[in-house]
């Protein structure tokens, strides 16, 4: 497949446009047309509907723009490697993070850094599923995750350590009613409004928390960074892991919970019988490391 067809395509896709599209690639818009043409006959799939007004993808060209981005960074990342290695950087380590864990991995990737001066070292972070499916591509050496989909990977062939299990905590506003509250109860939460980042209907998510408390209402989030804003304001409350650091949300506080709360834990993976060295003295350094209780912040 041609690649410089799969990056127009993949200009096309966010440009929706023939004439930005081809502007972005340096190519005339004639080129850039049949370049595409091109391409849905190697595929023998339609990937755009196009008419004189509008360009839109096909449900297969929305498929293909995610395949295309893949294709394109393992390309792009085995280019690197070769060069690297050429210019004598053989040493290298990716690791990635979900959500929360680059607060678990802080503490201990300064002291690695320092130990290992020539180790070319990457850090990605990526939402829980596309942090395993980059994992299992084989994109990623390392990663540091919570359990979330952790079922469906084949565990044969992995290394799985866990590294923190500890019940979360409630993310409040200093100036809410419940601040004043030593530990929260499940009743305490009945009139407030929950702000989260489970991705579901109001229904699925009312049945994902009803086994531990209810609420008023719920305020959908995409990003930590935008629940924490929210707590921060006063519009809700959110549930964290007990080793966040609360940092720049200086009216935010954590308080316990009345009742046992873990819905999820944490494990740093990396593939059995790596052949990168360092992968497997990372690992096993972090695992160390974690078990004598220092990767959680206080």
């Amino acid at each position: 497949m041609n690649l410089e067809n799969m990056k127009c395509f993949i200009s096309l896709a966010e440009c929706l446009n023939f004439t930005k599209a081809a502007d972005k690639e340096h190519i005339t818009q004639t080129s850039m047309s049949r370049k595409i043409s091109s391409l849905e006959e190697e595929l023998n799939v339609r990937l755009f509907y196009r008419d004189n007004h509008s360009v839109v993808l096909t449900d297969a060209g929305r498929e293909f723009y995610i395949q295309a981005q893949r294709l394109l960074e393992a390309y792009n990342a085995s280019i690197e490697t070769v060069q690297n290695i050429h210019k004598g950087f053989t040493r290298s380590l990716k690791i990635g993070v979900g959500i929360y864990e680059s607060e678990l991995l802080s503490p201990f990737l300064g002291t690695y850094v320092s130990d290992h001066p020539d180790l070319r070292i990457t850090c990605l972070q990526y939402s829980y599923r596309e942090l395993l499916k980059r994992f299992e591509q084989n994109l990623l050496d390392v990663i540091i995750t919570s359990d979330q989909f952790l079922a469906g990977i084949q565990k044969e062939y992995f290394n799985a350590a866990m590294i923190y299990e500890h019940d979360w905590r409630l993310a409040i506003c200093r100036e809410s009613p419940l601040a004043s509250l030593e530990r929260i109860s499940s009743s305490d939460l009945e009139n407030e409004v929950l702000i989260t980042m489970y991705d579901g209907s109001i229904s699925q998510i009312s049945d994902h928390y009803k086994p531990f408390f209810r609420f008023r209402d719920i305020i959908h989030v995409n990003s930590y960074d935008t629940k924490m804003m929210m707590v921060n304001a006063g519009l809700g409350f959110g549930m964290i892991p007990d080793f966040i650091r609360l940092g720049k949300y200086d009216h935010v506080i954590k308080k316990s919970f009345a009742f046992p709360y873990l819905p999820r834990k944490f494990y740093a993976l990396c593939r059995k019988n790596d052949p990168n060295f360092y992968v497997n003295e990372f690992f096993g350094e972090y695992v160390e490391f974690t078990a004598e209780g220092n990767g959680a912040a206080s």
